[in-house]
């Protein structure tokens, strides 16, 4: 795992992102990486100052008809983008608030089975709880909302100012506090009737923006605070080097100066004590005495503390966490123990009798408050970035986020602590970041793989409909239907084996083979498919897919990897046309790796140009071009030679990623310029360019139609400020001439795309679209007269043709002889007499 990177910032955090939509795509170089890791990026400001992540969408083109149908590839309710995590003061259920599904999801703590959903008005950022049957949920588009738990209802919506981040609830349980980060205030609750007392003003808190470019998936967590009493609340002012105590029945504010960049908290079990972790360059750990509101001690560590930090019972005892590790510290003495290796922490819990430490991350490490020593780990499913301790039990609730849409349950007892269930945080079927997709050959059926909620949702693409969903391995991603319809394969980056798919059943096989599978090519025949695996010795593994079995050895080739562009590819694999050649692109090693798949054998690898990942065959199957990202070329393979090699390189354009290829043109994308380029075979020349406004996620060709299919879209997200939090999002489906690259035709996608697939006739084309968890079917020829695209054949449809007649638009050119004339109309007539399926 690459080790997340943590800096501050004061500005706009446009450039810490890459995903497949505006400048998100721009910055997708960190999602380079030669063992296909995920590579987050994680910030840190000053709360209330506004974060963007990409540009507003590009004005969209005139589109014909309504947006394109959209599938949603879940279910509801849905459990998406999970906020905040708390346990019933019983410690009988675990409550968890999600900011993009606007609901709380409630768990049986002891069967972790779903026992109901709480729908919320707004958009939930954190969730307390106290001694009553209430709920505090902080909602960052300015409301509060109170809810009762126990009757499934949200009692009360409080309007605020700026950004409500997190809540805390007074130990006798009638007030809350809650900070609103976008002006600097806290403000008190009283719980029951759900009214606000009182606003203090002149509060310092922070927040963490944490963007997975993959999914795509954001988590944003601000600093949190604490009761002290049920009168005083304690809270950690990083930018401002204080430590402030709040009364929360006058609203009084006293400032406590500490060391520079305190940025986490710990109470001692005892309310004795607070110890402050100082980070950065600081190395301090602070002692204040909450009687007195004073610094007691302060001691100076060697390490380069990250923030989370817990104490135990009587404040004498610090675990801290540094880099990627925890050390345990004596306040008395200002000694430390060894480093322990409990990989990234984000957060620290104590187990109810104070013996224990939770460690919140990549781990779950549990550490002895007493030996100082790590337990064992608990979690090796997923990252978790938040959770919640039992006040009952020692049992914890962590939450992953920008990994994933999951609850982890652990036992943290000592010795005796286990992992005790890895789950979706809300009820299945789950459709989380739909990132993937793939159309049978015949464009009846289209899969969309989801990358957080590991399944796959397969959808009757003619009728309009989702089928069934099916379960995927960990972190799944490239997709592939067998030519014969019946199977997909799926290759799953963070599991040991690919997933085989029956389409029909909807069951799924899991077939052994080695980490990092991220690319997948069926064969011809649907007899076998092929699998580049990134991790543990880069290759190819072949599994037949009529016994469901690894067919051979794995062949060993360059060095793949994950590539970046939009939302981080990983290195391409292709097969010829007749499937006797599999090729693969070796991106970190600059070469091409050539597989006879009869004999199954590698032929010499092939030298090309800097970084190659994408493939593409000519229709013969003679040439074979690669797509250069890193020197703007493309090189072309001849196949023929006794030993292939590259016969001649062609410039084009910044970053070039798909490649199409027909008998007299070579089809090039060029990611960095969202410019499409078509160049002579014959002489290199450029023919014609097409430059889209947002950033390109595919390119197919259509041959039989005479068209270049470009799918394209945008994603804006903003948080903090004076902005709340919004998000916006557009997509479109170009249909390009393919001899001159002028549109002929767009489909208002409606959503931002991640990738696309057409059908092998050019009928039917798909996009997968993450923001809203689903996939749209932007070209559907089963019902080719509902030019609206909703479903229906109506008046609607006739008008649009009119309109589109009228307007000369070619798009109902019916025979494609670029004239419009009677005979359209009477093909119009025709098929909108023949109805939908």
């Amino acid at each position: 795992m690459s080790i997340t990177e943590t800096f501050a910032v004061t500005t706009r955090l446009g450039v810490c992102v890459g995903t497949a939509l505006a400048s998100f795509a721009l910055a997708s170089e960190p999602g380079v990486d030669p063992d296909g890791d995920p590579t987050p990026s994680v910030r840190v400001s000053p709360a209330g100052e506004a974060v963007r992540m990409g540009d507003p969408p590009a004005t969209t083109p005139t589109t014909r008809g309504e947006p394109a149908p959209f599938f949603f590839t879940g279910s509801d309710p849905e459990g998406d983008a999970p906020a905040g995590v708390a346990f019933t003061p019983d410690g009988d259920w675990i409550l968890i608030a999600h900011r993009e599904s606007r609901n709380v999801t409630v768990w049986d703590a002891d069967t972790h089975t779903h026992v109901g959903t709480i729908p919320i008005s707004g958009l939930p950022q954190a969730i307390a709880t106290g001694a009553s049957t209430r709920a505090v949920v902080p909602c960052i588009d300015d409301t509060i909302s109170i809810i009762d738990f126990k009757g499934f209802d949200e009692r009360d919506v409080i309007p605020v100012a700026e950004n409500p981040g997190h809540a805390a609830v007074s130990p006798a349980g009638d007030v809350a506090a809650v900070s609103l980060t976008g002006t600097g205030e806290l403000v008190i609750i009283d719980v029951i009737p759900g009214t606000i007392l009182r606003t203090a003003g002149g509060i310092g808190f922070s927040q963490t923006l944490s963007f997975n470019v993959e999914p795509p998936a954001t988590s944003i967590q601000f600093s949190t605070f604490a009761f002290i009493d049920n009168d005083t609340v304690l809270n950690v002012d990083r930018f401002n080097d204080q430590v402030q105590f709040v009364n929360a029945r006058t609203g009084a504010v006293t400032n406590l100066p500490v060391a520079a960049d305190p940025s986490g908290y710990a109470i001692s079990g005892d309310g004795t004590t607070a110890l402050i972790s100082h980070a950065s360059t600081a190395r301090t750990i602070t002692a204040i005495d909450l009687a007195t509101k004073t610094v007691s001690t302060t001691i100076a560590t060697a390490d380069t503390l990250t923030g989370p930090i817990a104490a135990n019972d009587d404040g004498t005892i610090a675990v801290a966490a540094i880099q990627n590790a925890a050390k345990v510290y004596d306040m008395t003495t200002g000694t430390a123990g060894g480093s322990l290796n409990t990989a990234s922490i984000n957060q620290m819990l104590v187990t109810p009798d104070g013996e224990n430490v939770l460690c919140v991350g990549f781990r779950g490490s549990v550490i002895n408050f007493a030996s100082g020593a790590l337990e064992t780990d608990t979690n090796n499913a997923v990252s978790c970035q938040f959770g919640a301790m039992s006040p009952t039990d020692p049992i914890a609730a962590m939450c992953s986020t920008t990994f994933g849409d999951d609850l982890v349950v652990v036992n943290a007892d000592g010795t005796n602590a286990a992992l005790l269930s890895f789950q979706r945080s809300g009820p299945e079927a789950e459709g989380d970041r739909c990132r993937t997709v793939a159309v049978s050959p015949d464009g009846t059926r289209a899969v969309g793989v989801s990358i957080l909620s590991d399944t796959a949702t397969i959808i009757d693409a003619g009728n309009r409909g989702i089928d069934i969903w099916a379960p995927l391995g960990e972190r799944p991603s490239a997709v592939a239907i067998a030519p014969d319809g019946t199977k997909a394969v799926v290759a799953n980056l963070d599991s040991d084996f690919a997933s085989v798919v029956d389409l029909a059943s909807a069951t799924t096989t899991n077939i052994g083979i080695s980490r990092r599978a991220g690319s997948v090519a069926i064969s011809p025949d649907s007899r076998y498919a092929y699998l580049g695996v990134v991790a543990d010795g880069d290759g190819v593994w072949r599994i037949d897919l009529d016994t469901n079995t690894v067919a051979g050895a794995k062949i060993t080739t360059g060095n793949m990897g994950g590539v970046g562009y939009a939302f981080n590819q990983s290195s391409d694999i292709e097969l010829s046309p007749n499937g006797s050649i599999l090729a693969v692109a070796g991106s970190f090693t600059n070469n091409v790796s050539i597989i006879d798949t009869t004999t199954w054998t590698r032929l010499p690898n092939v030298s090309v140009g800097n970084f190659p990942t994408w493939l593409a065959f000519s229709p013969d199957g003679d040439r074979l071009f690669v797509a250069n990202k890193n020197d703007d070329t493309v090189s072309e393979i001849d196949l023929t030679l006794a030993t292939p090699a590259v016969v001649r390189t062609h410039i084009v354009g910044d970053q070039p990623w798909h490649i199409a290829v027909d008998e007299f043109s070579l089809y090039v994308h060029e990611f960095g310029d969202q410019r499409v380029r078509r160049l002579s075979r014959q002489t290199g020349a450029t023919l014609a360019t097409f430059t889209a406004p947002d950033t390109i996620v595919g390119m197919h060709h259509d041959a039989a139609g005479g068209q270049l299919l470009v799918t394209s879209g945008t994603v804006s997200i903003a948080l903090g400020g004076l902005d709340g939090f919004s998000q916006s999002q557009s997509g479109t489906l170009y249909e390009l001439n393919d001899d001159t690259l002028e549109v002929e035709g767009t489909v208002d996608l409606g959503k931002g795309p991640s990738a696309s697939a057409m059908s092998a006739d050019g009928t039917t084309l798909a996009a997968a679209c993450p923001i809203g968890d689903g996939l749209v079917i932007a070209r559907d020829a089963s019902c080719p007269a509902d030019l609206t695209g909703d479903g229906v054949l109506n008046a609607d449809d006739i008008d649009a043709f009119v309109a589109l007649f009228l307007g000369g638009d070619l798009a109902v050119d019916a025979d494609d002889n670029g004239v419009l004339n009677y005979d359209d109309i009477d093909a119009f007539v025709a098929v909108y007499l023949a109805g939908c399926p």
